[in-house]
């Protein structure tokens, strides 16, 4: 028992922090790392314990639960981490052992490890910060350790006997097909073409020597898909470019020939043991491997106690082949993620982010905006300003603008830097939960026609909340697109009659009156916070990074 308490003394933790960064789950990590500890010598050293670890497999069957999320690190170190750990779950086994490893040991990190960020060791550090405490104590641990390594020893006694009845069961075993190892399966571009046009040879010939018209032509071209889905046929073509796969997707009316075809995108790089995604529209398609499934997620999810999450269903799909038609458009991308799984070698499952291709078409007519009177003004609102404010909801989410049944809090101008105004739009936008989405924008139509848009950042109220007495606080920085110059100014609206807020600088707390339920405050974007009436404070809401959407 010595033995055991000492093992888990000197390598426990290393071992746990290694198993969480190789799984991605604390309790598979503590399982892994107390059976890897059983298998050690007493005298084993860092490195003997890591070598353990990494051929220690994961439990076949083992469910976990992902528990709440932890509470001692602040959001925005939170959604790092979550980049973290999916830049990681994107990487081969192979190369994310070879960073964890060279992590747990103190050595310069693999070329690999760039795919974590600018500062990949700080983003392992930030993962790790994140990681639950284990469920058993040291002491705890140490029995567990010594129970696995008796079992341990048990073991090739039952071998022996079960050895014996294998003996007699191998001629009939040899005569059964073996499953495909993962080298033997083919990847989502190398299986036979799929999709209703698949048998139709004349098509995908002609298909396969018009898809990279006018570019340049790969070698080695084949037909992935060609089909019928969702209204549309839909083709996707690759070949090798410069040593680099590349495809390209084409799209027509149901049942085109070849000739009616019309190029989707210019061509892509695209990896050849990850799947393809086309997003035409409301549209998309993804092309898995047969023996893979597929997750969507449509866009993030604003919960009843207005926290924000991505949540990922399975996408039915019939051999590897998945569509789905959205509820909106997605012309930007940034509603819409897809994700991988298949089973792993060292895990029972993983899952891997792919790309998305979205489909050059042309950009439909703007989604309507509701006429809305504003509860806080008189002042007639821009519909320009108020879609900004609707679209900035709308779009991350993937809800359909028409949907929507927006509060227009407060309309009004703002000042631009060359002395001018800009129209301004303060929303309360509930969403399918019953939480509420508080969004500020600000519009500007520009002498040469164009339209300049921007948001003020958004932020969320529980299901519940009374949309005529929230109170917003918002940093518009507006800028003059020609010079260049900004103007910062903060934006406070609240219910007419509101007294005792305050604005927070650091550690300076000042004064703010409201005339009618409004302060326009030229701001150095210092300002972090705004006090309200019962002392507790709110965040001032600003478009960029750690914003309510940001990922």
């Amino acid at each position: 028992m010595d033995r055991d308490r000492a093992l888990v003394a000197a390598h426990r933790t290393a071992l746990l922090e290694a198993g969480f960064l190789l799984t991605g789950d604390e309790q598979l990590a503590e399982d892994r790392a107390h059976r890897a500890l059983a298998r050690l010598p007493a005298d084993a050293d860092r490195a003997a314990a890591l070598a353990a670890l990494v051929r220690t497999r994961d439990p076949r069957g083992r469910v976990t639960g992902g528990g709440a999320d932890p509470w001692w690190v602040s959001p925005t170190e939170l959604a790092a981490a979550r980049r973290t750990a999916a830049a990681l779950a994107a990487l081969a086994t192979a190369d994310r052992t070879a960073v964890v490893l060279s992590a747990a040991s103190g050595r310069t990190l693999p070329p690999a490890a760039g795919a974590l960020g600018a500062d990949p060791g700080g983003a392992l550090d930030g993962l790790l910060a994140v990681r639950r405490p284990p469920v058993l104590t040291d002491a705890d641990a140490a029995v567990v350790v010594r129970d696995h390594r008796r079992s341990a020893r048990r073991r090739p006694l039952l071998v022996v006997a079960v050895l014996v009845v294998l003996a007699l069961l191998v001629p009939v075993v040899r005569a059964l097909p073996r499953d495909p190892t993962p080298a033997d399966r083919d990847t989502a571009l190398e299986a036979p073409t799929r999709g209703s046009a698949a048998g139709d040879d004349a098509f995908l010939a002609a298909v396969r020597e018009a898809a990279f018209a006018g570019e340049p032509t790969p070698t080695d071209r084949r037909v992935v898909f060609a089909g019928d889905e969702l209204d549309a046929r839909w083709v996707l073509v690759v070949g090798t470019v410069d040593g680099e796969l590349s495809g390209r997707w084409s799209l027509g009316p149901p049942g085109a020939a070849a000739e009616e075809m019309v190029p989707a995108n210019r061509p892509v790089t695209l990896r050849p043991d990850q799947p393809a995604a086309l997003l035409a529209g409301t549209a998309l398609l993804v092309v898995a491997a047969p023996d893979e499934g597929v997750r969507v997620s449509t866009g993030q999810v604003v919960g009843p106690a207005g926290t924000v999450q991505r949540v990922f269903t399975a996408l039915p799909v019939d051999a590897g082949v998945g569509t789905l038609r959205l509820a909106a458009p997605d012309p930007g991308g940034v509603a819409v993620r897809v994700q991988v799984a298949r089973a792993g070698e060292f895990s029972n499952l993983t899952l891997a982010p792919v790309p998305v291709t979205v489909a050059d078409l042309p950009v439909g007519p703007a989604a309507p905006v509701p006429e809305l009177s504003a509860l806080r003004s008189s002042s007639s609102p821009s519909v320009a300003a108020v879609g900004a404010a609707l679209s900035a909801v709308a779009v991350p989410t993937g809800l359909d603008p028409a949907t929507l049944r927006p509060t227009l809090l407060w309309a009004g101008a703002l000042p631009d830097p060359l002395g001018g105004t800009v129209d301004a739009a303060v929303l309360a936008v509930p969403v399918p939960s019953g939480a509420v989405v508080l969004s500020t924008a600000w519009a500007d139509r520009l002498d040469d026609g164009t339209l300049q848009q921007n948001g003020c950042g958004l932020q969320t109220s529980p299901a519940g909340t009374a949309v005529a007495a929230l109170v917003v606080a918002a940093r518009c920085n507006v800028a003059d697109r020609e010079t260049t110059r900004v103007l910062s100014t903060l934006l406070v609206t609240a219910p007419a009659g509101t007294a005792g807020l305050a604005l927070v600088d650091g550690t300076t707390t000042t004064p703010l009156a409201l005339t009618d339920g409004l302060a326009l405050v030229d701001d150095d974007r210092a300002t972090t916070a705004l006090v309200l009436p019962d002392g507790t404070r709110q965040a001032v809401t600003a478009a960029g990074p750690d914003d309510l959407f940001d990922e």
